[in-house]
């Protein structure tokens, strides 16, 4: 078939992992771009060879088969519902929305694209590229663990300690992720989103949560601390811990924080069965699958394996638009996290009091 022709909404940061790694496909175009910000899009264009920068959505819509939305979180619902009702293919920056109500509308146009259209939505959980995650789902389905009892997690960051080789929180790449009038979720949105997946993806579906998210006073390079820059509230949560309870009966713990001093970027993951036991670092390698299970259980002993390399969401995309094959993780799962993230605001409302998580469909 011919190339795909692919466009990207939004020009900052995460926008360029995006164009990269589609330029290292074959069979797709990078044919257009769009942002509010135009200087920033030109730029944008200029550095990843991107030929038509267009002066709104709907001329990204006409010229391209495919597209990105990578804009900050309170715009991923709303352009991704207009991508939809146009018949296009979508991948979706996570989290699909800020509000349960959204996601869910989202998730039902997606669906309805799929019968219409034949397109194809996916959301930017990238974590799922990691091979041991992959095995890990496996291993999980297939029962090797036995009955799962305890599950602990965590994702942490530590940009708001200072400037960090990711640079410093007054930047404007990473500013708009401390203000909710940006449209940022907080760390429970950018970081829980993807802690969460990995979660249910190998341990099974959360029935209710005890959720406090908390926003500290951010420092800036005077030692001075701040609740607002201005008139600008630095208000989205920065830190938070859950505890989950699963449909299956398990118990889990999970934490995200931008304030873990030492952790650039780190994801851990250990889930604990009556059989076994696994648990994946990805500091160590997003590769690295540790495993206790068999003979090595009654001594605690743990051995690593390897696992071959898996293809990356933007693969998984271009490939599932090509065979015309849906591939996972697809808008209504972006839909499903939503409902967990929806109850742990809720929990954390209530001052961590145990929550339902609602229904996503």
């Amino acid at each position: 078939m011919a190339n795909i022709k692919v466009g990207i909404i939004g020009t900052g940061s995460m926008a360029n992992t995006h164009a990269r790694r589609y330029r290292e496909m074959r069979g797709v175009d990078l044919r257009s771009c769009y942002d509010t910000d135009t200087k920033r899009a030109s730029a944008f264009a200029l550095q990843h060879k991107i030929e038509h920068v267009a002066a709104s959505l709907e001329e990204v819509i006409e010229v391209c088969d495919a597209t990105s939305v990578v804009t900050p979180d309170a715009f991923h619902a709303p352009l991704s519902l207009r991508i939809l009702e146009a018949g296009k293919h979508l991948l979706c920056e996570k989290p699909l929305a800020t509000t349960l109500k959204d996601a869910r509308r989202v998730a039902r146009r997606a669906i309805q694209a799929a019968q219409q259209h034949g397109t194809i939505h996916m959301i930017n959980l990238s974590y799922r590229d990691s091979s041991a995650v992959q095995e890990a789902m496996k291993i999980a389905a297939r029962g090797e663990l036995g009955e799962i009892r305890h599950v602990h997690g965590h994702y942490l960051q530590s940009w708001l300690t200072g400037t960090t080789s990711w640079g410093y929180w007054q930047d404007p790449n990473w500013l708009w992720r401390l203000q909710t009038a940006q449209g940022s979720t907080g760390v429970l949105g950018d970081l829980g989103c993807h802690l969460l997946d990995l979660v249910t993806a190998v341990a099974g579906d959360v029935a209710t949560v005890e959720s406090r998210l908390t926003t500290f006073p951010k420092i800036d390079r005077k030692g001075r601390q701040r609740t607002a820059l201005g008139t600008a509230r630095l208000d989205a949560n920065d830190t938070a811990a859950i505890q989950l309870k699963f449909a299956n009966g398990a118990v889990g713990v999970c934490h995200a924080t931008r304030w873990a001093t030492g952790h650039m970027n780190s994801i851990f993951l250990a889930v604990h069965g009556t059989e076994g036991a696994l648990r994946i670092d990805l500091d160590q390698g997003k590769d690295k699958l540790q495993l206790c299970r068999g003979r090595n259980k009654a001594m605690g002993r743990w051995s690593t394996r390897t696992i071959r390399t898996t293809p990356s969401i933007y693969q998984r995309f271009i490939r599932s638009i090509k065979t015309r094959r849906q591939d996972h993780p697809d808008v209504p799962r972006g839909a499903q996290i939503q409902a967990l993230l929806d109850a742990c605001q809720r929990s954390s409302q209530k001052n961590g009091k145990t929550t339902r998580v609602g229904r996503w469909m």
